[in-house]
């Protein structure tokens, strides 16, 4: 699709990415962020589409995944630390001591966990949700391909996700 085929489409595109992130976050605003990235997004990719169809489909993909990628960022978890500290975001302050207690057992105990995952997954896994980099600029640095990223990222969270299972089967 050459730029004045992009240009013709851009309000439809930008149309489509909005009502997807609409759906997924809520807010108009946020929707409306979502949309103009996945308007830069395409724009670099632009030589490369097909035609409208094509172009339409990516737009909601994206739209969808950056939609995805902004709820991450906004909601409160945990972050790990470069020395694989676990540090819960949301605790309450007002916490007894015994609470207190037990939040450090589960930081000592998930530290342990993520500590076990091979090498690879464990660095993968730092890289994405302390650093917060994306999976291109991950199989960039670690040069292995956006795929690979992918995969060790899955099978880090997996295995970190079945241990907590497990953990509070217990």
């Amino acid at each position: 699709m050459n730029q004045q085929q992009f240009e013709h489409t851009a309000k439809q595109l930008r149309m489509k990415a909005w009502q997807t992130a609409s759906r997924m976050l809520n807010d108009s605003d946020d929707a409306d962020d979502v949309a103009s990235e996945t308007m830069l997004r395409l724009w670099a990719v632009h030589d490369t589409l097909h035609d409208e169809t094509h172009a339409v489909r990516l737009a909601v993909v994206v739209a969808r995944h950056t939609a995805i990628d902004h709820q991450r960022r906004r909601r409160p978890s945990v972050s790990i630390d470069s020395g694989t500290r676990v540090i819960p975001l949301d605790i309450p302050t007002t916490d007894t001591p015994d609470r207190k207690m037990e939040w450090e057992e589960s930081e000592q105990w998930l530290r342990q966990r993520i500590e076990q995952l091979p090498p690879r997954e464990m660095q993968v896994l730092r890289l994405r949700q302390t650093e917060r980099r994306t999976n291109a600029e991950i199989a960039a640095l670690l040069g292995i391909g956006e795929a690979s990223v992918a995969t060790m990222l899955s099978a880090a969270r997996r295995k970190v996700f079945n241990d907590i299972k497990e953990r509070n089967r217990q």
